[in-house]
């Protein structure tokens, strides 16, 4: 990194000058008339004005999650045409594998979870390094790796129907108590973590911090016939109907709308013994035709509103300074738990390794009883 001085930092060509330079990490220092005032985003607002195709945004979140995010962008840059999928963890990247190769339009964001993908990503050099000026402040882990950053950090919980489960079962040990109950054969659900991505990134965490006990736990759950789910909202629908009793390792954004009105039929609770949070990771495509664009939305997750937004559409903020405003809060969960129970999702470079996810789902398979 270099320090460098740009002159006429305020106008047009310097404010994209100081930008370029801000984004490949230099320190820089702007000489301008003692009138002139540097905006740090105005060169990304002027370049942004000139995409003309809109920003297109892969990601694991819902239109109701979206929602309120990309009301409150608009609100500020009302020319960006948000579009934004809800597609499968490993999808956002095979998806964009297969436009970008054939030269057609493609993702200019990726918000996704999965960690070892996410590494592969980086490898192939597919990602646009830039560093946002709004990531001052935030908590260490909120860099994944540089260029990608984390847009929430979302808990998986426990989820139970009130009128099949009267006790609200609060640790994996608990629900491995009730899988040994006949009455509980079928009624346990979860995500399957052989075809889902974050199922499985989700067990492989929890395992790696809870150690070998935590395989014994999972082969007692596994008895009880466990009904496998590759999306949070079946499970929810499926204890919500009496159909399942209990679902661990839920995701919470598919949780929280639901209340208050799922209150009389359904509960909730952290994992008191190892709550495992899902960090998503965001980037920028070297594919992207909006670059503008799309740095301006990864300013404005970072910030304050951005990160109120999340909140507002079910995701759990995680900047220390909305932690008194936002409904879910990152705080919330280490306050219940306790910060050494938090198991954060990481870039693990063994997850990056195919044969070693590989391996990792065929002892799944088999202390789940899986064939």
């Amino acid at each position: 990194m270099a320090r460098v001085l740009v002159t006429g930092g305020t106008g047009f060509v310097g404010r994209s000058a100081v930008r370029w330079l801000v984004g490949l990490g230099h320190e820089v220092r702007c000489l301008v008339r003692a009138t002139s005032a540097v905006d740090p985003m105005a060169a990304l607002v002027e370049e942004s004005k000139n995409e003309k195709d809109g920003l297109l945004v892969y990601s694991i979140m819902g239109e109701s999650n979206w929602a309120p995010v990309i009301a409150a962008f608009n609100a500020k840059y009302p020319w960006i045409t948000v579009t934004a999928l809800d597609l499968g963890t490993t999808e956002t990247f095979e998806r964009y594998y297969t436009e970008s190769a054939g030269g057609a339009r493609t993702a200019d964001m990726i918000i996704t979870s999965a960690p070892g993908e996410w590494q592969e990503f980086i490898a192939k050099g597919e990602l646009e390094v830039y560093h946002p000026v709004n990531l001052e402040g935030m908590p260490d882990f909120a860099t994944l790796a540089d260029g990608v950053y984390a847009v929430s950090t979302d808990p998986f919980i426990i989820i139970y129907n009130k009128q099949l489960v009267p006790t609200p079962p609060t640790t994996m040990a608990d629900i491995a108590t009730l899988a040994a109950d006949p009455a509980f054969a079928g009624k346990i659900t979860t995500y399957d973590a052989e075809k889902n991505g974050t199922g499985h990134a989700i067990n492989w965490f929890w395992t790696k911090k809870m150690g070998d006990a935590s395989w014994a736990t999972l082969e007692a759950i596994g008895k009880s016939n466990v009904n496998m789910q590759t999306s949070a909202g079946n499970m929810v629908k499926s204890v919500l109907s009496g159909e399942a009793a209990v679902g661990y390792f839920v995701s919470g954004i598919s949780v929280f709308p639901k209340f208050p009105e799922a209150e009389p039929v359904m509960g909730w609770t952290y994992d008191m013994s190892g709550q495992v949070v899902m960090i998503r990771g965001m980037g920028i495509t070297k594919k992207a035709v909006s670059p503008a664009s799309a740095k301006l939305l990864m300013e404005f997750i970072l910030s304050a509103e951005g990160q109120l937004a999340w909140s507002e559409g079910g995701l759990t903020a995680y900047r220390p300074d909305v932690a008194g405003q936002a409904e879910h809060h990152l705080q919330g969960i280490i306050d219940a738990v306790g910060a050494d129970n938090v198991i954060y999702f990481t870039f693990d470079p063994e997850i990056a390794v195919a044969a070693n996810r590989q391996a990792f789902v065929d002892k799944w398979k088999q202390v789940m009883g899986r064939p």
